[in-house]
């Protein structure tokens, strides 16, 4: 049974594990993880994006404002698949197109807006909010990773999943990692495959 405590993060940061809240991509999600503003909540809590205090506010906003926070969950899910048509773009080697560009640059610049840094003896701490609560909170943490990921000019480490759709990074020392996570997608293919070859062979006899 598909649940958000079973979904893996095998995405390699922040912004690909959010875009890979989709079960898969080929040919279409068959199953979407972010069916409820809670949901959302849920997921931040398991990536470990917002701290305890955060989540509690917006739970409790989502029970006040239901209407609002589905709304929210709706805008939440079109950046998410925003995000994936801009980094599937990369990993295919190709320029996102200009109104995915300028989707992401807008949503870019009003987390930014909520973003600040806190000095402490610890060192620096980048804190994505204030005391109000935003509905779309759970985003500033994923945009940030985005925009980490995008001025790190590693494009070549961008990947995707040929068999999901599931995006990537590949951090293995060849740099050839193949599949979002070889003991299912690539298992998969190596199983279909020994099943062709078997089918093929019994036709040939």
């Amino acid at each position: 049974m598909r649940t958000l405590e079973n979904l893996q993060m095998v995405g390699g940061c922040l912004a690909f594990d959010f875009i890979n809240t989709v079960n898969t991509r080929k040919p279409e999600p068959e199953f979407e993880y972010l069916e409820t503003f809670e949901n959302l909540i849920a997921w931040s809590e398991k990536a470990g994006s917002l701290d305890v205090v955060r989540l509690q506010a917006l739970r409790k906003y989502a029970e006040q404002q239901p209407e609002v926070a589905s709304a929210a969950l709706r805008d939440v899910t079109k950046a998410r698949e925003m995000l994936y048509a801009l980094f599937s773009a990369i990993a295919a080697g190709d320029s996102p197109g200009a109104a995915v560009t300028g989707e992401f640059n807008r949503r870019l610049s009003d987390a930014f807006q909520k973003i600040y840094v806190k000095f402490g003896p610890g060192g620096t701490e980048v804190l994505f909010c204030n005391e109000e609560v935003a509905w779309n909170e759970p985003m500033y943490p994923v945009l940030k990773s985005a925009f980490d990921i995008l001025t790190g000019g590693d494009f070549e480490k961008i990947k995707e999943c040929p068999r999901c759709g599931w995006l990537f990074l590949d951090s293995s020392k060849n740099g050839k990692r193949k599949w979002c996570d070889m003991n299912v997608c690539g298992s998969r293919k190596k199983s279909l495959e020994y099943y062709y070859r078997k089918t093929k062979s019994r036709h040939n006899a």
